[in-house]
């Protein structure tokens, strides 16, 4: 059973995009003309997501956009089932992930081997419509540009009220929060910390990883500085 949608704040709502809690997070941010969905969760678990925009009142006809933070499989594998059901959604992405997504340039792989070895394998290939860059705005939240993780990794934040959404800049699997969730999933772990250290320096309150559970603004930046303190990549 999808768990209903939570609501972060004005306009946004974070889902459950696999059964088990904060494990995996996407958003889904309200428009004027419908929904912006960011990120697509795991193979498979595409039904989750259409049944939170069921119990928001919405269906297909209103999905308008998907975002892709980056390519990895649990951040775009459900694409496949979500453009069944809404062909139309307008997708998007930065250019390197888009060129990632729609075949044209093979993934750079994580610097665990073994981990290597798990991602190198198919995945369902889409032309991505709509090339974004930093600081360009996806319904309402400013790209920030977060390599590391992936080569073209990003952030979003929206400064009317300082909601930051990392994606995988930051995560906590299972307890503590990590920089680029664990090293062995960056394919640059340097580049990971210099990008964590980069959205320190932004203004925020609430953060939203998209693994892990939701930093409120009483402690939201004293988890993620600590993070990038112990971290020793």
């Amino acid at each position: 059973m999808t768990r209903t949608p939570e609501k972060i704040a004005a306009g946004v709502y974070r889902v459950d995009a696999i059964r088990f809690p904060n494990a995996i997070n996407v958003l889904l941010l309200e428009n004027d003309d419908g929904w912006t969905l960011v990120d697509t969760g795991a193979e498979g678990e595409a039904d989750r997501i259409r049944d939170a925009l069921t119990a928001l009142g919405s269906g297909p006809e209103d999905l308008k956009r998907i975002f892709l933070t980056h390519h990895h499989p649990d951040h775009v594998a459900g694409l496949e089932g979500l453009k069944e059901w809404a062909p139309h959604a307008e997708l998007g992405a930065t250019e390197y992930e888009a060129l990632v997504i729609s075949g044209k340039l093979p993934p750079a792989l994580p610097t665990n081997p073994i981990l290597r070895r798990l991602a190198d394998g198919d995945m369902p290939k889409f032309p991505v419509g709509k090339i974004l860059r930093e600081g360009d705005v996806v319904s309402g939240f400013r790209i920030v540009s977060t390599p590391g993780h992936s080569l073209g990794h990003v952030s979003l934040l929206r400064d009317a009220d300082g909601l930051l959404f990392t994606a995988d800049a930051f995560g906590c699997l299972p307890r503590k929060v990590r920089v680029g969730v664990r090293k062995s999933l960056c394919t640059d772990p340097p580049m990971a910390r210099r990008s964590a250290q980069k959205l320190l320096g932004e203004r925020f309150n609430t953060v939203v990883m998209a693994h892990g559970p939701v930093l409120r603004p009483e402690d939201a930046r004293v988890r993620l500085r600590r993070a990038v303190e112990r971290c020793r990549y």
